[in-house]
């Protein structure tokens, strides 16, 4: 399914990519963000997003990206992002414990913000403007949250 939308009244200027395979967690990131001002564009898969960020490349921000999707991984993903627009803050997300998650995405996934699941929302939105605030090169620091 590709979305997007922001039904609020609070302008922001970044755009936001979600891309997970799980429909609850997809609603649950499109309505935070959107109710705080941010602009969304979501994907339960990663063809689906390649296609947004190849038609939507100089508006999306930030991608937040579940490590675990069926057909393509978020790293798969995540590499194919790169290639499009250099630009993009990464932030990855699961529900896998670290020590799993470590394990799926090695070093290459290592220089990601990872988000826990399940969110609370006010930290999620929290973590969201933390990485939209952080200089580009800080995305190589391995920060969990």
């Amino acid at each position: 399914m590709l979305s997007s939308g922001n039904k609020t009244g609070i302008m922001r200027s970044e755009t936001i990519l979600v891309v997970d395979d799980d429909q609850t967690t997809l609603t649950f990131c499109r309505n935070a963000l959107t109710l705080a001002g941010y602009d969304v564009f979501s994907a339960q898969s990663g063809a689906d997003a390649l296609e947004i960020c190849e038609r939507e490349r100089d508006r999306i921000t930030l991608a937040l990206v579940d490590v675990v999707m069926p057909e393509m991984t978020g790293i798969d993903l995540v590499k194919r992002l790169e290639v499009v627009d250099h630009r993009y803050k990464i932030a990855l997300m699961s529900g896998y414990s670290p020590e799993e998650v470590d394990r799926l995405i090695g070093q290459e996934g290592s220089s990601y913000r990872i988000f826990w699941k399940p969110f609370d929302v006010r930290l999620f939105l929290q973590m969201i403007r933390n990485v939209l605030d952080a200089p580009m090169r800080e995305q190589v620091n391995a920060a969990h949250y």
